[in-house]
């Protein structure tokens, strides 16, 4: 069974472009990377333009991922690339990430 990461990253708007410069540069090719070895099923970076209320001035973005279990799951978060990017995007949050993973339950499409 599958294991799906549901993450909501905050940055203060003045951040969020940086922290998407550095997604696109340095972790959306690790994604692909990923996926092109079997390892992700999909995954996401979507910036939430609803739903519940954000502080002002901040900027929050829904990262979804689904991988085959957990092996993958904790093989990205221990890669090298993602180790050196993590601290850097830290700095530029406001505050910690909410996190939650599970094994997939219901699945339809992709």
């Amino acid at each position: 069974m599958s294991q799906t990461i549901a993450i909501i990253l905050k940055f203060r708007d003045d951040m969020a472009g940086r922290f998407e410069e550095m997604f696109e540069a340095e972790i959306l090719p690790l994604w692909n990377a990923f996926l092109a070895e079997g390892k992700f099923i999909e995954a996401s970076l979507t910036p939430v333009q609803g739903g519940d209320r954000r502080p002002e001035g901040e900027r929050h973005y829904i990262l979804h991922v689904e991988v085959p279990g957990m092996a993958e799951h904790e093989e990205f978060d221990e890669h090298p690339r993602f180790l050196d990017f993590l601290p850097r995007a830290k700095a530029l949050q406001p505050a910690e990430p909410n996190v939650w993973f599970g094994t997939t339950l219901f699945k339809v499409g992709g």
